[in-house]
């Protein structure tokens, strides 16, 4: 039982950490600025963008991880 709870610990750890590395790797492949697209322009558009690639991402992750 504790076997258990700590793989799901460390696949969501896993998980978390290849969501973020993703989000970090699109801003430096497409060149982006999230800080000032969010922070200063309140761009709401571009945050639904980056949540919907977040869910996609995590999408991908969980099926990988669970497979």
């Amino acid at each position: 039982m504790i076997i258990e709870f700590l793989s799901t610990i460390l696949y969501s750890v896993l998980g978390i950490v290849l969501l973020l590395l993703a989000i970090v790797g699109a801003d430096k492949m497409f060149r982006l600025n999230l800080r000032h697209e969010l922070v200063e322009e309140h761009n709401v558009a571009f945050g639904i963008l980056i949540a919907g690639v977040a869910v996609a991402i995590g999408l991908i992750i969980a099926g990988t991880i669970s497979s």
